[in-house]
This record gives C-alpha cells, sequence and structure tokens, in this order.
C-alpha cells in the first residue's frame, strides 16, 4: 500500500510475517501524522518506538505473539498505561499523578505485541453520547469535521476512521463504543458485561462499564477482542446456521428516527432476507421498561458515578463540565432502595429477556436513530444538547441494561457520505456470534 497507515490489524500482520513492511517504519508512519490536541489527548512516541523496536526483533527471530504484533493502538483515555496520567476527560482527573503500572487491559495487549500510539481525547468522565469536551476539544466527525463524532468514546472513533490509529480501544456505557463506531464508519463491539477486566480504567458506571474494540472491520474487531479477552489465536470464520432466526422490534428502535436512517436499516434487512434468512418483526415490552425503569428509579450511570465524584463536584465544581455535572446529580437524593431496586430489575430482565427469546440469533436495530448533528449546535443550546443525547443513546443503552454484546456495523452511506450503523444485539458472551452475523452485511450495502 502506498500509505502504510491503510493497512487493517489483519492486513498488517500479514505484511510483518511476509516481511514486506516493519513496525517500526509503521509506526513512525503513525506518529509523523500525530500530535496533542482533539482527537489525542497525549501521545507516547518513546514507549510507542520501543514496543515497535520489541516486536521487530522478534519478527527478526520467528517469534510471532499473535497478529496485534507490532499493530499500532490507540487507547481511550481513561485506560492507565504506566507513567501516563489518566485524564478521562476531566481538568481535574489531569491534575493527578501518572499511573504507576499498566490496566491490566493494557498490560494484556503489551503482552501480545501491540504498540499504544497514544490516548484518545473522550467526553468528561464518558458521560455523554455525543462527544463534546469543553476542556480539551472535541474532534471533528471523521465524515464531516463540522459534526459530533459520537461519544463517549469519540477521539478513538475518528483516529480509527481517519487512519491515525490501525485500532483502538474504547469504552460502552450506554453506548460509547458504538455510537462514535457508527456516526464514523468503523465497526465497534460493545463486549458482555464482566468479560473483560476494568481494573485501572476511571469508571463511570460500575454496574454497566465495558471495554470494546473499535476497527476498521469486523475481522478486526474480532482479533482485538480476543487479545483483550486473553482468548487464543483464532482466525475469524463465519460459522452459522444456514438460516438465521433475526428478531427486529417494533417498538422504540425506529421512534423519530431520520429518513435515512430507517432507509438504510431496511434495505440491511431486506439484505439479511435476501441470504435466506428469516426476519422476524415483533413489539418487545421490555424495551419500552427500560427507559421506564431508568425514570422510576434513576439511572446506574447517575447513581454511581454521584457515589465516585460528589466530592470533585463539591470541590472542583467549577472546572467539570456543566452538562456531565448536571447527569451525576440528576438523581441525587433518591433513597438507597431506588438503586437496590434498579439493579434487581436489571438482573432479572437480563436472565428473562434472553430466555423468553433463545429461539432468535440476534436482535437487530439501528445503532443510533439519527445522523450526527452540528457541534456548533449543540455546544450553543443545552436543551437541543440533552434532547439530542437521548435520542443518540437511546438505542444503544437497551443492550448495555441487557447485558450481552452489540456489534455496531456500517450498513449505509447517506446521500451527503455519512454512514449509519447496524447493531447486532445477542446473548451474554456470545460475541463471536455477533460478529459473524454483522459480518454478513459487512461492506455490502
Amino acid at each position: 500500500m502506498s500509505d502504510l497507515r491503510d493497512f487493517t490489524i489483519s492486513e498488517l500482520s500479514r505484511a510483518y510475517r511476509n516481511k514486506d513492511v516493519s513496525p517500526v517504519e509503521v509506526t513512525r508512519a503513525y506518529l509523523d501524522k500525530l500530535e496533542p490536541g482533539k482527537i489525542y489527548r497525549s501521545l507516547s512516541p518513546e514507549r510507542a518506538l520501543n514496543q515497535a523496536k520489541e516486536a521487530e526483533k522478534r519478527f527478526q527471530k520467528g517469534i510471532s505473539l499473535g497478529p496485534l504484533q507490532g499493530v499500532p493502538l490507540a487507547l481511550k483515555d481513561l485506560i492507565d498505561t504506566e507513567a501516563e496520567v489518566t485524564a478521562a476527560g476531566s481538568k481535574v482527573l489531569a491534575e493527578k499523578p501518572a499511573a504507576k503500572e499498566d490496566a491490566p487491559i493494557a498490560a494484556r495487549l503489551d503482552a501480545v505485541g501491540a504498540v499504544f500510539l497514544g490516548k484518545t481525547t473522550m467526553t468528561e468522565l464518558a458521560f455523554s453520547g455525543l462527544g463534546l469536551n469543553p476542556h480539551f476539544g472535541t474532534p471533528g466527525n471523521a465524515l464531516d469535521e463540522t459534526l459530533i463524532p459520537g461519544g463517549s468514546s469519540s477521539g478513538s472513533g475518528v483516529a480509527v476512521a481517519s487512519h491515525l490509529a490501525c485500532a483502538a480501544l474504547g469504552s460502552d456505557t450506554g453506548g460509547s463504543v458504538r455510537i462514535p463506531s457508527s456516526f464514523n464508519g468503523i465497526v465497534g463491539l460493545k463486549t458482555s458485561n464482566g468479560s473483560i477486566p476494568k481494573d485501572g480504567t476511571t469508571p463511570l458506571s460500575t454496574t454497566l462499564d465495558t471495554l470494546g474494540p473499535m476497527t476498521r472491520s469486523v475481522e478486526d474487531a474480532w482479533l482485538l477482542w480476543r487479545a483483550m479477552a486473553a482468548k487464543s489465536v483464532k482466525p475469524f470464520e463465519v460459522e452459522l446456521a444456514k438460516k438465521l432466526r433475526l428478531l427486529v422490534p417494533e417498538n422504540i428502535i425506529l421512534d423519530r428516527a431520520d429518513e435515512e436512517v430507517k432507509t438504510a436499516f431496511h434495505r440491511a434487512l431486506e439484505f439479511y432476507e435476501g441470504l435466506g434468512h428469516d426476519v422476524i418483526h415483533k413489539s418487545l415490552p421490555e424495551l419500552s421498561e427500560i427507559p421506564a425503569l431508568y425514570n422510576q428509579y434513576g439511572s446506574f450511570a447517575s447513581h454511581e458515578s454521584l457515589a465516585l465524584y460528589e466530592d470533585m463536584l463539591e470541590s472542583r465544581g467549577d472546572d467539570i463540565d456543566p452538562r456531565v455535572a448536571k447527569r451525576i446529580l440528576e438523581f441525587r437524593g433518591r433513597p438507597s432502595t431506588d438503586y437496590l431496586r434498579l439493579s434487581f430489575a436489571q438482573q432479572a430482565m437480563s436472565r428473562s429477556f434472553w430466555e423468553a427469546y433463545r429461539s432468535f440469533d440476534a436482535v437487530l436495530a439501528p445503532t443510533v436513530a439519527i445522523l450526527p448533528r452540528k457541534i456548533r449546535d449543540l455546544e450553543q443550546n443545552d436543551q437541543l444538547y440533552f434532547e439530542t443525547n437521548g435520542l443518540v443513546l437511546r438505542n444503544t443503552m437497551l443492550f448495555n441494561f441487557l447485558a450481552g454484546p452489540a456489534t455496531s456495523v456500517p450498513c449505509g452511506t447517506t446521500a451527503t457520505g455519512l454512514s449509519v450503523g447496524l447493531m447486532v444485539a445477542t446473548a451474554p458472551h456470545t460475541e463471536a456470534h455477533s460478529l459473524a452475523i454483522a459480518s454478513l452485511v459487512e461492506n455490502k450495502l
């Protein structure tokens, strides 16, 4: 390839094995294009080059630690890396000491030879689906820089889509991997709740936080996910039943959706049907119950972030994004019984939902019901900000509550060149199934 940054993970891995390119050469190609700013809050060129040199030495000795060896990655700025500050999009947290060691997820990737380019910008404390950050700047959407990138893994999404990282890590509490993936035209995987260690990461919701890959292909998401989950190296193979049963909710997912999103979504459904799979439309009352539970008891993110950051809000409130502060304080004063009842309801529903619909292979929905809006409009209008944020998060947050994996894969392009994402949600701990079903429409629409 003319530009070394055009390689996907799988392509780069093959090129390394064939000795067509070297890890140091590729890493330098990335670093030459990077600077701290709206996409990367900080860079780690010294560590990146050291990791690349180690990978190169291993290849020269015929040693392979797997497909991520020598692959340049971006890490969302809520993941600890040794000797670097983890800011989590926060001006206050940026003042704390550097981390003493890698978070387990970073250590796992370092152990398989990955290269860490730096830490990507994000919504403060990961508490928004839009991607705006008044402290470090908002990266423009990779497809139109005047539009929001999606959040909270904004920098990660833009970095991957703009070829400023081969792939990236994000976190997903209510959609923060899938939303920027959908908006920037890449693949994102929300992993099963509790399946990837979160130690050494800055929390938002201890109940719903997950970590996941953001990549340029479904195969790359598979490769990065397996390394994140400390699973053995295994090539991506689509092993599915000849006829899938795919469930499409008739309620909630298309409410107030943009017409171009509806059109792309229906084309994706028709494509699956054209492959011979059954697409069943059915009202799923449980999906409507989830926002009702949040209205009744408060949200996990608000309850848990208040417990985590109330002291910081009281002592440094003027240094915190007021929109993030408002969401943290939204359910302040609620009794502890509300939080416990919400927890009981979530545990019960995440079990009963997948049991009730076990005859289906996946639930399909648009990742986001609307297209990305103008950054400037949302910066200037609080009411529009909160209305848009709720609509952007609505579809994705349903499946955080239901605890299973969900893949966002591009399924259409609008007349103005924006991307529409298809979400493929499956039962807990069936990431391979979600990715395989998503791969059927990849680059087909």
